[in-house]
């Protein structure tokens, strides 16, 4: 049988000619043509999944950071956002707060129960927010201005606090089942002097520390003190050069995580062969008693903290404070006189409203840790031998930290306030001084994040030191801001407003009284002596600045500065856009469905 006839198309490649004739014009190549290249898939475009878009209130990222347009004199940004919707001008809803699970966390007593906060935009690092509103009679600010929900008193920020901090429902209890979580409260010291009280629930037995708790895990702390907006919430007050701290085990000061002892100012007027360049003179510690050596439960803490005037701040900052010259606190020089080189204290808020789960806040990008603070709290950073250890700071030559904090650092984060200090009370009694010489925050000292878009050297009216605790383990902290009725727990004598100031005083303030008490040989004798004295020594008469007054009180008044600098916005806003008002004749119109009434030329 013949094989089947194979294929030519083998043969007719192998046997081609090379060249083409009549009878085969178009000779195939005999080397293969190349694969056609891989066709392109088209670039799709990523989106993020329903759970990520929910949890980031701004899922743009930093494109709506751009503003509309710059400005050649300080005024607030204005960014491209929607109109607002109906919704954004109904009342700021409750927070929404869970209970523990599975097990509740309760207090000792177990007559109260704390909650966790729940959909609502956290403070996180490089991004602050604050509640906002949509109001009709606002359009030139895109008709957004500052709110906040219920309660409306000085308490704990659920904002400004760690996701793992749990509160009581007037917010004034705090605890963290985990290690050291901080929370800030919604108010901030920026001058005078200022105080507020902590109650411990849970830490530190009566009975003194214990070696293992009885569940077999650590066992629960507290910490308390004053913290800046760049302090971190998932450490400790007094982590790092932002904080200063105090500690419930063995009762120490805390600062850029290093331990301290309490002290006793020296007299100004003596001379010590401890006095530094740049540094003040050396202190007298404080020798506790036995009974005092831990902060234990149901003990009540004050905090005092004095800080001088804005104005003589905003000379530290601006760099033209002379210590010849400048020899008070500031607070009896006119608020509106500054040097010349000082910078205007103008209150510019760069904030853009965005919404996030049902609620609308105005979003800021916050301060962040500068390095030559990085450099400060470092470890590895001795002050005491800087000199010496120059060549072993692994950072660039500009940040580099030559000499100790002082007035007139070359870094403006580094400089400290005259006349600053923190004095704490244990049960209504002075214990003493834990820090002097604090730093100083306004910008340039604070800065945001040029990365991210933001402008430097601009004031946002809440910069400032907070109130903050932090709770490690389980610990239970309680704080008393002044304002509610029942006063302070164990107030010192001298606290403007308690009834034993009224009583010794008929109400006038301790300082308008005269009141004595002396400082010698860097003992006190008494508070009283310190009462109306600026940082140069002397009474220069009854001063509000210097009176001493519960924390409580700044909450009216940033409500106040709130109101203020919305309608000042306004106004800016209005005179940008040539005193033209919406509707054009002055007739009003409509705004995400809400009507808006006709407003008065120049408002």
């Amino acid at each position: 049988m013949a094989d089947p006839p194979q294929p030519l198309q083998p043969f007719l490649s192998t046997n081609t000619p090379l060249n083409p004739s009549p009878l085969n014009p178009r000779a195939p190549s005999r080397t293969p043509a190349p694969p056609p290249p891989p066709r392109e898939r088209e670039q799709r475009e990523k989106k993020d999944s329903l759970k990520k878009r929910e949890s980031n209130p701004n899922p743009n990222g930093t494109l709506k950071r751009k503003a509309s347009a710059p400005h050649a004199f300080p005024s607030p940004q204005r960014f491209n956002v929607p109109p607002p919707k109906p919704s954004d001008f109904d009342p700021p809803k409750d927070d929404i707060m869970i209970s523990h699970e599975p097990h509740p966390l309760e207090m000792p007593d177990g007559e109260r129960q704390l909650y966790k906060p729940i959909e609502l935009a956290e403070n996180k690092r490089g991004y602050r927010y604050g509640r906002a509103i949509a109001d009709p009679l606002f359009p030139h600010k895109q008709h957004y201005r500052s709110t906040s929900p219920p309660p409306h008193y000085a308490r704990l920020s659920f904002e400004d606090a760690d996701r793992w901090m749990h509160f009581t429902t007037n917010a004034l209890i705090t605890t963290n089942e985990k290690g050291w979580r901080m929370v800030r409260s919604n108010v901030c010291a920026r001058e005078g002097t200022t105080y507020y009280e902590i109650r411990i629930h849970r830490g530190v037995p009566p009975t003194g520390p214990e070696e293992n708790s009885a569940a077999g895990g650590p066992n629960p702390h507290v910490r308390f003190g004053f913290a800046r907006r760049e302090a971190p919430l998932d450490s400790p007050v007094g982590f790092d050069g932002y904080s200063y701290g105090i500690t419930d085990i063995r009762f120490e000061t805390m600062h850029r995580s290093r331990p301290g002892k309490f002290f006793h100012p020296v007299n100004k007027k003596s001379k010590s062969k401890g006095a530094s360049k740049f540094g003040p003179q050396t202190p007298t510690p404080v020798q506790l008693a036995p009974e005092d050596l831990h902060v234990k439960e149901g003990d009540v803490i004050g905090v005092e903290l004095q800080l001088p005037s804005l104005n003589l701040h905003q000379k530290i900052v601006s760099g033209v404070y002379n210590p010849a010259v400048d020899v008070g606190d500031g607070f009896d020089q006119p608020s509106y006189y500054l040097e010349p080189g000082a910078e205007v204290t103008d209150i510019i808020r760069d904030r853009i409203p965005v919404a996030y789960k049902g609620n609308t806040y105005f979003e800021t990008l916050d301060h962040v840790a500068s390095k030559p603070m990085e450099v400060y709290a470092d470890r590895q950073t001795n002050l005491t031998a800087l000199n010496t250890a120059l060549t072993n700071q692994a950072t660039s030559s500009k940040d580099i930290i030559k000499q100790p904090p002082n007035p007139n650092h070359e870094h403006p984060s580094l400089r400290t306030l005259p006349g600053s200090a923190m004095r704490v009370y244990k049960n209504g009694v002075l214990v003493g001084t834990a820090f002097e010489g604090l730093l100083a925050f306004l910008p340039p000292a604070s800065a945001p994040s040029k990365t991210m878009g933001a402008r430097e050297g601009f004031d946002d009216g809440l910069v400032g030191y907070f109130p903050a605790v932090s709770c490690f383990w389980g610990g239970v902290v309680e704080v008393n801001f002044g304002d509610g009725r029942e006063g302070f727990w164990a107030p010192p004598p001298h606290l403007v407003g308690t009834p034993l100031a009224r009583a010794r005083g008929n109400g006038a303030p301790a300082a308008m009284m005269g009141m004595g008490g002396a400082v010698d040989g860097g003992a006190i004798e008494g508070v009283d002596g310190l009462l109306g004295v600026d940082a140069s020594g002397r009474k220069q008469g009854f001063n509000p600045g210097r009176v001493c007054r519960g924390i409580g009180e700044r909450y009216r008044e940033q409500i106040a500065e709130d109101v203020v600098w919305d309608l000042v916005d306004e106004v800016d806003f209005y005179m940008q856009d040539g005193g033209v008002v919406p509707g054009g004749d002055g007739a009003g119109g409509e705004v995400g469905g809400v009507k808006v009434e006709g407003h008065v030329s120049g408002l």
